[in-house]
């Protein structure tokens, strides 16, 4: 009970400082699969004006986020987890949003610095 109550202290603390109605959507992945039962799962990415990469994971009770390291809940709803540019631009590449990897400068930046 401790550790659930721990989790959602430090999600709320989280949450303020990464608020999507303060930051840009780059981009979003759902397993469409699942849409509207238990196992769904959506994955938005964000970057606040600041520059800091965040992902919101939505899901229900079923959903994989709750396999992520530091998920201690074993209900469904959101969870914000920050990420840094290089883990954002690997995870449009994983899901396959190429037009945010094309569109976002920092992404194109990093494109470079991997041909290279």
């Amino acid at each position: 009970m401790k550790e659930i109550l721990y989790e959602k202290t430090e999600q709320r603390l989280l949450e303020k400082e990464c608020d999507p109605r303060q930051a840009t959507m780059l981009a979003q992945w759902s397993a469409a699969d699942h849409s509207g039962s238990l196992r769904n799962d959506t994955e938005t990415l964000y970057v606040t004006k600041n520059g800091d990469y965040f992902i919101v994971y939505e899901g229900g009770l079923g959903s994989g986020f709750h396999t992520l390291p530091g998920v201690a809940t074993w209900f469904g709803g959101t969870y914000t987890r920050t990420i840094s540019p290089a883990d954002a631009h690997a995870w449009c590449q994983e899901t396959g949003n190429y037009d945010a990897l094309s569109s976002h400068a920092t992404f194109c930046a990093l494109s470079l610095c991997m041909k290279q």
